[in-house]
């Protein structure tokens, strides 16, 4: 009975997001099997954390059957909705028998090292007690007294719980962090009918699948070849940092890169050809961000700027260019100040230390060669990263570099950087987006010449 109600717990969000991702009103004719599978499963679970919430306002006290219920009922009313909708998706194994020769054996041979690589990651979490430190100093402790109490205590900072200012309430080392986390493991406990502070992130593992379905689904319908998108997806998934997120579950930062580049690439198609279900995904995706951590507040705006862009071409351009220089001044005018921002006690100073940075991303194997990887592709494309097909991409991930600047730059968040404590699990937020974007650049690297070179043949045939 265990068994049955964890993989519903595990599978029942899944469900539920694949089925409303499809809705008739969203357009999803077209959308490849993989992207709705990768967009279904984060875009489920974040529904089921919104309906937990729901029901704790309603007075409701959670449980198995209380929140099972409320799912099973959403999605039961998401397939009704969209029962005459026809599922325009291409059977799962078109990508493999698309191709000849040798292809389908490397082809077979990546996609097993994928499926060895994500079955190793979910054997360490069902074996691993819950380990990392701010997984259990910050997330785990809230799942852990939700859970028991069946409602959502309040957290409050130290201070005002030993003041006694608030009865009832409870506090650990980030108290005003969204529950969303947290109310996934306190689901996946209610699945379990125990507390099981290894098997309750199992949606760790789910995640990183999520994400590379939605990754290799997105390059599919950029036109990217079924060969090209599965080697990126393992470039991907092979990460050292990303593994180790999985492995090692608990923290938000996987969600929070997934939630970020999902949303990244759906903007990246939207603004190709304007696709109203990317679009939707794009926003929808984007304010994900914010539920999932606090800084996701400031991964959402970095938006901003490139949909500007999108709208204003020329003048958007010029005018960020003014901004971001505007803004630059002000920070070295400021010097060092102190203020509040997205729940952070931030204090600004200014420490130009590029080593760990250096050590992390280029010499130390967080990243295997992720970064060289990068390096070769904004050289290689340096002529058509402002180009208009490319354009809104660059700003976005000129805006989401511009934010980790300033953040271990210009804040006291560069002692994080030194002690090695934050910068990879910062990096993390945006590598989805970035790995993606490199892959459309040596796409675009590699079919220019062969574009060149059949238009030359057709003009000597003429």
């Amino acid at each position: 009975m265990e068994l049955i109600t964890l993989v519903a717990g595990l599978f029942l969000p899944w469900l539920l997001g694949v089925v409303w991702l499809r809705a008739p009103w969203l357009r999803a004719t077209g959308i490849t099997w993989p992207t709705l599978l990768g967009y279904g499963y984060l875009g489920g679970i974040l529904l089921t954390t919104l309906m937990m919430r729901l029901l704790d306002a309603l007075g409701i006290r959670l449980g198995l059957f209380s929140i099972g219920l409320a799912l099973l009922l959403l999605t039961v009313a998401g397939a009704w909705l969209g029962r005459r909708e026809p599922w325009r998706i291409r059977r799962p194994g078109a990508d493999w028998h698309s191709l000849a020769g040798w292809r389908k054996i490397v082809y077979a041979v990546v996609l097993a090292a994928i499926v060895v690589r994500l079955t190793g990651l979910g054997l360490e979490i069902v074996w691993r007690p819950l380990f990392p430190w701010d997984a259990w100093s910050q997330w785990a402790t809230k799942a852990r007294v939700w859970y028991e109490l069946g409602h959502l205590a309040t957290f409050v900072p130290t201070d005002v719980w030993l003041g006694g200012e608030l009865a009832g309430a409870y506090t650990d080392s980030a108290p005003l962090y969204p529950p969303a986390i947290p109310l996934i493991q306190v689901w996946m406990s209610y699945s379990l009918g125990r507390w099981d502070d290894s098997l309750m992130n199992l949606p760790w593992l789910l995640c990183a699948v999520a994400l590379g379905l939605a990754f290799y689904g997105q390059a599919r319908q950029w036109q990217v070849s079924p060969m090209f998108a599965l080697m990126f997806t393992y470039f991907l998934l092979s990460l050292p940092i990303l593994d180790v997120h999985v492995a090692l579950a608990g923290y938000a930062d996987l969600f929070m890169g997934a939630f970020y580049g999902l949303a990244a690439m759906a903007f990246f198609h939207w603004t190709r050809k304007r696709d109203f279900w990317q679009g939707i995904m794009a926003l929808l995706f984007g304010l994900g961000c914010i539920l999932i951590k606090q800084p996701g507040i400031a991964w959402a705006l970095t938006f901003l700027p490139a949909l500007l862009i999108v709208f204003m071409p020329r003048a958007g351009l010029v005018g960020m260019s003014v901004l971001a220089a505007a803004g630059l001044a002000t920070l070295f005018v400021l010097g060092e100040k102190d203020f509040h921002l997205f729940g952070y006690h931030v204090h600004l100073r200014f420490v130009a230390d590029w080593q760990p940075f250096w050590q992390n991303m280029m010499v130390m194997d967080n990243w295997h060669l992720l970064w060289y990887l990068v390096a070769a592709a904004l050289v290689l494309s340096l002529p058509r990263l402002l180009a208009p097909s490319f354009r809104s991409m660059t700003v976005l991930l000129l805006s989401a570099i511009s934010f980790l600047g300033v953040i271990f730059f210009f804040t006291h968040v560069q002692a994080w950087a030194e002690d090695y404590t934050t910068i990879n699990r910062a990096l993390l937020h945006i590598v989805p987006m970035l790995l993606f974007y490199v892959m459309v650049l040596f796409r675009e690297a590699v079919s220019l010449p062969m574009v060149i070179t059949k238009y030359c043949s057709l003009n000597r045939s003429w």
